[in-house]
């Protein structure tokens, strides 16, 4: 195990859409405070065509790898589609076979879509949007948390949303699945207390990555008017950066937090509160 860097030496964190955005975000903090890493990403291994959403490439996620390495970090890393339960179970085996075990989970990938009114939303569009963003958590927690129970001790963050507290129109299929990761972060929360196992839920505002982009391309909408609508909705009227989701989700995974669990933790500028 790495050691000497910070709160997570000697842990094993599995991240889900580690090749860009707060993936990366969160993967890179977690190396650079001792964490062996597993990192999960789309790559080559599919797409997500209802919607068209450009995902992480195979390029991004070893570039993800390559820095994380750089930190000092062991790093294994996997191109897996979250719709696919048996690849994240062989990727969980996997990584913790060659790392020794996990001990934190970052449940992160998802995808967005365009404005639609719910009566107008294609069905695959609904679809794919349940399958990725709430069974594709599922489906990770599920392959993760077994090798979590043995140590009797360990941390989940289901990454949901600020709309999973407060709801937008026009996104109702996103806003469901975001809101039921509260549901189920709660029930895990509860199962795994015995455990000594804790998950809780980050709800981030609106974050300029590449899932902002293709909101932009979706809805053909400018940046500036898209980032612009993102503050509005805030009480503090300015952007939220990867590096401040990053933050929450370190914390709510460090032993900082040991008896944090069951949380929804906003990162949103007051925007559910607004």
């Amino acid at each position: 195990m790495t050691g000497g860097r910070g709160r997570f030496d000697g842990k094993v964190a599995f991240v889900t859409g580690a090749g860009r955005g707060q993936g990366r975000s969160h993967a890179l903090a977690l190396a650079a405070e001792g964490a062996d890493l597993a990192l999960l990403d789309l790559g080559d291994s599919g797409r997500v065509s209802d919607p068209p959403y450009p995902t992480a490439s195979a390029s991004q996620l070893a570039d993800t790898a390559e820095a994380a390495r750089r930190l000092g970090s062991r790093v294994e890393t996997f191109e897996v589609d979250v719709r696919d339960p048996d690849g994240l179970v062989e990727a969980a085996d996997t990584a913790a076979r060659r790392l020794g075990g996990l001990d934190l989970v970052v449940a992160n990938a998802g995808i967005t879509d365009g404005f639609h009114r719910t009566w107008e939303i294609p069905v695959s569009h609904w679809r794919t949007m349940i399958d990725v963003n709430l069974s594709g958590v599922f489906y990770t927690v599920r392959a993760a948390v077994p090798h979590l129970l043995p140590r009797r001790d360990g941390a989940l963050v289901l990454v949901s949303s600020g709309v999973g507290i407060r709801a937008v129109p026009g996104l109702s299929h996103y806003v469901a699945a975001k809101t039921a990761l509260r549901g189920l972060s709660v029930s895990l929360a509860a199962e795994l207390g015995p455990y000594g196992i804790r998950c809780n839920t980050v709800h981030p505002g609106g974050v300029d990555t590449e899932m902002t982009t293709a909101m932009i391309r979706f809805n053909d909408v400018p940046r500036d008017e898209l980032l612009a609508g993102f503050r509005a909705r805030q009480f503090i009227e300015a952007d939220i950066g990867t590096a401040d989701v990053t933050a929450a989700v370190l914390w709510l995974l460090s032993p900082e937090a040991r008896y944090v669990t069951g949380l929804e933790m906003t990162v949103d500028a007051g925007e559910s509160r607004k």
